[in-house]
């Protein structure tokens, strides 16, 4: 099988920024993921998948060149160098100014090169008629697509056509196209367009995370009867059993309510990610705030990743891929901190909720931005540099189709599934091993000094180290019947549920790390978020203790 794979051809689609790389893999390959290849030294995932009309054929999309990303376009030039034909993903509007930032990265006499032009519904009929003429006239590989209404079967036939001459490339270059930008929209106004971009991701976060906690919410209920009667079924097959599966901390227990509270949150999340990607709301409001975001060490498309850790870490952190190499370390360090996943959204409000103090839940998210802007800023000055280098462009505005919304849906729930679920599963197995051997009450007394030197109850100290294991081990704070919450004051309470949540990132978002970069840099980033947490603990203690 791998034989065969090695032998297959490579088609690689090469072109800027939301240009419609990702659309036309989607389209031609009818496969809504693709096989990820995160190339080694790199940030960038490439996704290959068999194009079905040519089965000797793979089709490769590229993460889109960045203007200023030189790093990112080095990497561009040893996939170029690897691939048999090379396909340029060209906007009708820009066609121009692209072509000539392609070109500088393909080598057009020693490659195979065709041009898919898209964005066809957004230029006039003049140079439509104008690309299409000289197609015919010269036999160039040229290719109008129909963007998003590609199918499998209008692949253009690339494979006839030989190498180019420097002679063609002179014919383009020639042509009289005229330039046509995007319409200007609401967020890029000056002073408007950030704060409303600010609202949107509000509104992004908070809608589709009202809906999922309102499902989940309905759904324990029933889990609670199913979980009930396997529970009784084990009962009793011994202490080994009864710990691995449906202990506290159990495969079938622990992880299927995981699950039930995590798997809503990150599909309807998903589904506004990729509504407001489709219209390209997403890219105004990343273009809106990169000013701002690079005060930071990061840009505008950073924000994403960020974004999506608010339903999964994991998710967001191989999200990370497509970060300018740059910039990803300073990304990776702010989902760690700032981006309070499912997990950990649906055990705090679960702990203020039982404490009756659920006012508490918009301070705390406006304190974990706050610290984690700061964090990343301090932590990651060298990328502020590099973030600066990055000049976002204009995308237009047009409606979502359904295709390209369940591709990306597809996309997210995959990565969720077979990625992310294995991981909490294995984490469970591994807590769930250490409370049967009864080494859980010994790794407690290592950290019952970090809570008693913060003013907090010792009692607290098994919330905060299962909160490194998993993020919904804050809910460890209910045991006792509620003793350890009533026993404290409202600032002790959030004092402990913000200490809890940004000590350290979860075992599994650090296992993500040590995969996607290395072990040192996981330990790395661990030690400052650690650093930044106590540092800003101790602050608030004697900030509103006075």
């Amino acid at each position: 099988m791998l034989a065969e794979r090695t032998k297959r051809k490579r088609l690689l689609l090469l072109g800027l920024e939301s240009v419609g790389k990702t659309t036309l893999f989607s389209r031609w390959t009818q496969f809504g993921i693709g096989e990820e290849t995160n190339v080694k030294g790199t940030t960038y995932t490439f996704r290959s998948h068999p194009i079905r009309q040519l089965r000797e054929w793979d089709i490769v999309d590229t993460p889109g060149l960045r203007r200023g990303d030189e790093l990112g376009k080095r990497q561009l030039e040893k996939e170029v160098v690897k691939a048999d034909h090379v396909m340029l993903i060209i906007r009708g509007t820009h066609f121009h100014e692209e072509l000539q930032e392609l070109l500088s990265i393909v080598p057009v006499t020693q490659s195979n090169i065709s041009i898919a032009v898209t964005f066809v519904d957004k230029i006039n009929q003049q140079t439509k008629t104008l690309l299409e003429n000289v197609q015919k006239q010269y036999n160039l590989p040229l290719f109008l697509t129909k963007g998003r209404k590609e199918t499998a079967q209008s692949l253009p036939s690339f494979e006839k056509y030989r190498k180019w001459t420097r002679d063609t490339i002179k014919v383009l270059q020639t042509l009289n196209l005229p330039k046509k930008d995007p319409a200007s929209f609401v967020f890029d106004r000056p002073i408007i367009g950030p704060l409303l971009s600010v609202l949107a991701i509000l509104l992004m976060f908070l809608l589709p995370v009202y809906v999922a906690y309102k499902f989940s919410d309905w759904g324990q209920p029933y889990l609670d009867v199913g979980l009930a009667s396997v529970v009784q079924f084990f009962e009793g097959k011994g202490k080994l059993i009864e710990g691995l599966l449906v202990g506290d901390y159990g495969l079938l227990t622990l992880g299927a309510y995981s699950f039930l509270w995590a798997f809503p949150v990150v599909l309807f999340l998903s589904i506004m990610m990729a509504i407001t990607d489709e219209t390209g709301i997403k890219d105004r409001i990343t273009d809106a705030l990169d000013p701002y975001l690079r005060k930071i060490g990061l840009n505008g498309q950073d924000l994403i990743p960020v974004l999506s850790g608010f339903g999964c870490n994991v998710v967001a952190v191989q999200q990370s891929r497509l970060c300018s190499a740059c910039t990803r370390k300073a990304c990776v360090s702010l989902v760690s901190f700032g981006s309070a996943c499912s997990y950990q959204i649906g055990a705090t409000i679960s702990i203020f909720h039982s404490a009756q103090k659920p006012h508490l839940f918009f301070p705390y998210l406006l304190t974990l931005f706050i610290v984690g802007a700061l964090h990343t800023r301090i932590w990651n000055r060298q990328a502020m540099i590099h973030a600066a280098m990055l000049r976002p462009h204009r995308t237009f505005m047009q409606m979502p189709t359904w295709s390209g919304v369940s591709y990306r849906v597809r996309s997210t729930v995959f990565q969720f599934l077979t990625q992310a679920m294995p991981i909490f599963l294995i984490i469970c197995f591994i807590a769930g091993l250490l409370d049967v051997l009864g080494w859980i009450d010994k790794v407690v007394l290592l950290f019952a000094p970090v809570v008693q030197w913060m003013n907090l109850p010792a009692e607290a100290a098994i919330g905060l180290v299962f909160s490194i294991i998993r993020k919904d081990g804050i809910l460890l704070f209910n045991e006792g019947n509620l003793a350890l919450l009533t026993s404290m004051s409202t600032f002790q309470l959030f004092l402990l549920v913000y200490l809890a949540s940004t000590f350290s990132a979860c075992a599994v978002t650090i296992w993500t790390i040590a995969k996607e970069f290395n072990v040192k840099e996981a330990i790395l980033l661990s030690g400052k978020q650690m650093i930044t947490s106590l540092t800003s603990t101790l602050l608030l203690l004697l900030l509103f203790t006075r």
